[in-house]
């Protein structure tokens, strides 16, 4: 029985007079994806776009997004959506990144370990840079 990495209690997010999810409560169990590329949902930025943009546009797309070596485009989750607020920690991160074709085509983001209520996911960016350089990554925790 794996135990509860992340709970997530009485949910509710509300964009301008929607109400998007109510009251939703979540268990993130260890090795399970707290995050992956979600075709549709999530913003995909050619190079040629990112060119145009003036460079205030570009310093926030650096921020954000990751350039795919899959797809050679910038991937980036839209206005807020919960994925922007992920924060870096080199030492103690409670995201490991996988990369892993026969899931998604893009990286994503297992849970490795304990996330106390409030606490924020955070991931180590080193770890991500490596795994998009090399195409090739499953943290030791998870083979």
């Amino acid at each position: 029985m794996s135990e509860t990495l992340l709970s997530i209690k009485n949910l509710t997010m509300k964009f301008g007079g929607v109400t998007a999810l109510n009251d939703v409560s979540i268990d993130v169990k260890k090795g399970e994806i707290a995050w992956k590329y979600t075709l549709g949902h999530d913003k995909a930025l050619s190079l040629e776009e990112y060119d145009r943009l003036d460079d205030a546009g570009k310093k926030q797309i650096e921020k954000v997004a990751y350039l795919s070596a899959t797809s050679r485009q910038y991937i980036f989750p839209p206005e807020n959506d919960p994925a922007l607020y992920t924060n870096h920690s080199q030492k103690d991160h409670n995201l490991s990144v996988v990369i892993d074709k026969g899931i998604s085509s893009e990286p994503y983001f297992v849970a490795n370990r304990d996330i106390k209520a409030g606490e924020e996911f955070t991931n180590n960016y080193h770890e991500f840079d490596t795994a998009i350089a090399t195409l090739e990554k499953k943290p030791d925790w998870l083979k």
